[in-house]
């Protein structure tokens, strides 16, 4: 406390706000919105028993085009799974293109098989389960869970545009006079 200052104290409302914001929002934060001192947030936490320990988020950047939250960017500025689908979409005109190609008896095979072309999708990672975590615990797993949810859909993707790639080579080594 500076000389000349009068100790302010803590009103019920101010007491409520600490409690709903510790562990969620940066120390600095706090008591920049309280406009106290940040030794006089962490001291007021400390004799309430409340916890400033704040998780900063791993997956911090938006992508543009999906609008989710990620922990890495492509050089497109889009996340990787986006830049997979674009992959996918460009695999998906490729196959339409070579099937324009294909003699009649071919074209009705894989016209026939297309149903078929699904490949096994790797297990999901399951949500986490918060309750009873610290806000500070619940945030860091909602995090971990967002960054392996992100790496799940890129395996995902990454499976699926292989086999879509797959059937293109195989489509274009029957067509004919290539």
């Amino acid at each position: 406390m500076r000389r000349g200052e009068s100790l302010r104290p803590w009103t019920v409302a101010e007491e409520r706000r600490l409690r709903e914001m510790a562990g969620r929002v940066p120390c600095r934060e706090i008591a920049w919105r309280l406009r106290r001192s940040n030794e006089s947030v962490r001291q007021k936490a400390k004799r309430m028993g409340l916890s400033l320990r704040c998780w900063e988020p791993r997956c911090a950047q938006t992508c543009p085009r999906c609008g989710m939250a990620r922990e890495r960017m492509g050089k497109s500025g889009a996340c990787r799974p986006c830049e997979l689908r674009d992959l996918i979409a460009r695999a998906d005109a490729d196959a339409s293109m070579a099937m324009a190609m294909l003699g009649h008896a071919d074209r009705a095979t894989y016209q026939r098989t297309e149903a078929r072309t699904q490949s096994s999708v790797p297990p999901k990672p399951p949500d986490p389960d918060t309750s009873g975590m610290t806000p500070y615990q619940a945030a860091k797993a909602r995090d971990e869970w967002a960054g392996a949810m992100e790496a799940w859909d890129v395996r995902r993707l990454t499976r699926v545009l292989k086999a879509k790639r797959r059937r293109v080579e195989r489509m274009r080594k029957k067509i004919p006079n290539q």
